[in-house]
């Protein structure tokens, strides 16, 4: 894990809990090593800075993903995404795109200008990406081999501007991986939120391949801790149904009222707005 900002964001953390460079790195790695990887002059492993989140009480998922927007602009993209604001997330995604071609191998810069242009395109049907950029792309997360919380959350986050192939193929590897990670419950939670994502954006793209996906996501062993996630996957399941019967009793008659009823509004608006984008998609076929 070799980037100024995680090491910046782990030295804020472990002083705002008052742990010394000795506590956090005592028989995990040196302190000196520890010094340098905060000051951005040294890597350090992935398992290693794990081990010491965990000694300080703080959850890998939220310091990767925490340091992750705060690294790819992620609050202003969402922020717009969120807010509907079409014409923002556009010029962000323009000007994202123009600075990662001027330095086309700089990975945060690309991978900062997939995020806009997947949320763009997730929301309005245009991609900007073209197929250079979906290249890049392609390559960089074909290069995953343990897909960490840093790559998944990448994966999660740009799956509207690659092939559905792809999306596909890579789902596939984190599924492999999932089945080996039973004791990381965590890992779980980061991973199976980027598998329901990755469906949802094959049913917009390539509804042959939403489907193994589905039924693969389907076969997983989800404890009562992803009830969140069973939610998603029902709601994912009950528009494949109506893609292929065009009866959206069920959505509108249990699943909706369930939401506002469980006062899940959130939830409720964001399956509202996919269900009224699939229903433009398939309706016309």
């Amino acid at each position: 894990m070799h980037d100024n900002k995680f090491g910046k964001k782990f030295k804020n953390l472990r002083k705002q809990k008052h742990i010394s460079l000795d506590m956090a790195a005592h028989d995990i790695t040196s302190k000196s090593s520890l010094y340098y990887w905060e000051i951005g002059k040294a890597n350090m492993s992935f398992e290693k800075v794990i081990a010491m989140l965990e000694r300080m009480q703080i959850k890998p998922s939220e310091f990767v993903t925490d340091s992750l927007t705060d690294k790819f602009d992620y609050k202003k993209i969402v922020s717009a995404y969120n807010g509907n604001d079409d014409s923002e997330l556009k010029r962000l995604s323009l000007l994202y795109l123009d600075a990662s071609r001027r330095k086309p191998f700089d990975k945060t810069l690309l991978i900062r200008a997939a995020i806009a242009c997947s949320c763009l395109n997730s929301d309005t049907r245009i991609n900007l990406f073209s197929k250079q950029d979906t290249n890049r792309l392609i390559e960089l997360l074909s290069e995953t081999q343990a897909w960490h919380y840093a790559d998944i959350f990448n994966f999660a986050n740009t799956l509207y501007v690659l092939p559905g192939n792809r999306v596909y193929g890579l789902s596939k590897l984190i599924i492999t991986q999932f089945n080996n990670k039973t004791n990381d419950y965590q890992w779980q939670h980061a991973a199976i939120t980027a598998l329901t994502n990755a469906a949802f954006s094959l049913l917009f793209n390539d509804f042959q391949d939403a489907k193994k996906l589905i039924a693969e996501i389907s076969n997983l062993n989800l404890g009562n801790n992803f009830a969140y996630e069973k939610i998603r996957l029902k709601f994912i399941k009950e528009l494949k149904r109506y893609i292929i019967t065009k009866d959206d009793r069920i959505i509108e008659q249990v699943f909706f009222p369930a939401l506002k009823f469980f006062e899940l509004d959130q939830l409720r608006l964001a399956f509202e707005k996919t269900f009224d984008q699939i229903r433009k998609i398939y309706d016309y076929h």
